[in-house]
């Protein structure tokens, strides 16, 4: 807010002011400027925990002895076969559960056990669930929805990583630009120097403003 103080009136040997106040006008620019900037900075900072809680999980439970997956995780959809529930590019988010508990229709992220396709991580649909009583294992027959055929292989419950809970359309599309050192420059490093730009400048305009306001201030005293 700015204040404009005009003397009013003067009684007794005391000066009375009229204040005049009058809102700030915020010019579009600026304003879709600030938002954009702390969009941005909020976005990086929720990033950055995530990044973090994510890599400490691991790095607690593997100092444990526990080199399991975390209870939750996420992993980018490279093929079609799961189109159109899930596209290309597509980020899967999988949350662990005990394999008695999975039923046929749930879409499992699993360690492949087919040798044509050795460690490759396959998000399917269960068609069909099988236990072994000899055993205590369960076994799920596994297909891609784009598919004509199931897989050629079972997943088997040790195998399996867990089962997709939601997924965030295209965003692994950031993720490979991210894995590319002018995609983290592109995607990291400017948006952060943008914002810090940003609020240095506007710190510098709140600095010269007072310090101008101080220089115009004249103080006159009357005898």
């Amino acid at each position: 807010m700015d204040s404009n103080l005009s003397e009013y009136n003067n009684y007794f040997g005391v000066r009375h002011f009229k204040v005049h106040v009058t809102k700030e006008k915020i010019k579009p620019l600026k304003f879709i400027t600030s938002v954009i900037s702390y969009a941005l900075f909020i976005w990086l900072l929720l990033v950055g925990l995530t990044l973090l809680v994510y890599v400490a999980d691991i790095k607690i439970r593997a100092y444990k002895g526990d080199n399991s997956p975390p209870a939750y995780n996420a992993y980018v959809v490279l093929t079609g076969s799961m189109v159109p529930e899930i596209m290309p590019k597509d980020i899967v988010i999988t949350k662990k559960r005990d394999a008695k508990d999975l039923e046929v229709g749930d879409i499992i992220t699993f360690l492949s056990s087919d040798a044509r396709i050795s460690n490759i991580i396959v998000t399917h649909r269960i068609k069909a669930k099988y236990y072994d009583s000899t055993t205590g294992k369960y076994t799920f027959q596994t297909q891609g929805d784009a598919n004509n055929t199931p897989d050629f292989t079972l997943a088997e419950d040790t195998n399996i990583i867990g089962e997709v809970i939601f997924k965030v359309p295209k965003l692994g599309y950031i993720q490979s630009l991210l894995a590319t050192k002018g995609g983290l420059i592109i995607v990291v490093l400017i948006p952060c120097l943008a914002v810090l730009s940003y609020d240095i400048v506007k710190l510098g305009k709140k600095v010269k403003k007072k310090v101008s306001k101080k220089k115009s201030d004249v103080v006159v005293v009357r005898r």
